[in-house]
C-alpha cells in the first residue's frame, strides 16, 4: 500500500484533522505529521511513559516481517510534539501503520 493511501486510511480510522508526510535523505527517511484532536492528545499523554517500549515492540514486530529494514534502523524512530496539536513521527514506511495503531488504539 502506498503512503498516501496508508495515511488516508489511518486518518479515516482515527479521525485525524489533517495528515501529511515527507521523505528525505535522513534516516529514517519518512516524517509524518498528524494533526490531533483532543481525544488523541489525551490518549497520547496516557501512553507517554511507554513510548520507548512501544517503539521497541513495534520495531521487533516489523523486523520479523520486513527483513529489508534492520531493527537498529527501526529503533531510530522518533516522536515529537509541535505547534499546538501536531505529532511528528519520523520512522520507516513499514513501521508507520503499526506504530500509529499502537499509539491510538
Amino acid at each position: 500500500m502506498d503512503l498516501e493511501q496508508q495515511l488516508k486510511d489511518l486518518s479515516q480510522k482515527y479521525s485525524f484533522e489533517n495528515t501529511h508526510f515527507k521523505t528525505d535523505e535522513q534516516i529514517p527517511n519518512l516524517e509524518v505529521c498528524l494533526q490531533l484532536q483532543e481525544k488523541h492528545i489525551d490518549t497520547f499523554i496516557e501512553k507517554a511513559g511507554q513510548l520507548n517500549s512501544i517503539v521497541e515492540s513495534c520495531a521487533n514486530m516489523i523486523s520479523i516481517f520486513d527483513t529489508s529494514v534492520s531493527r537498529e534502523l527501526l529503533m531510530q524512530t522518533t516522536l515529537r510534539c509541535g505547534d499546538k496539536n501536531k505529532l511528528y513521527i519520523r520512522t520507516t514506511p513499514s513501521m508507520l501503520k503499526l506504530l500509529v495503531e499502537t499509539l491510538f488504539d
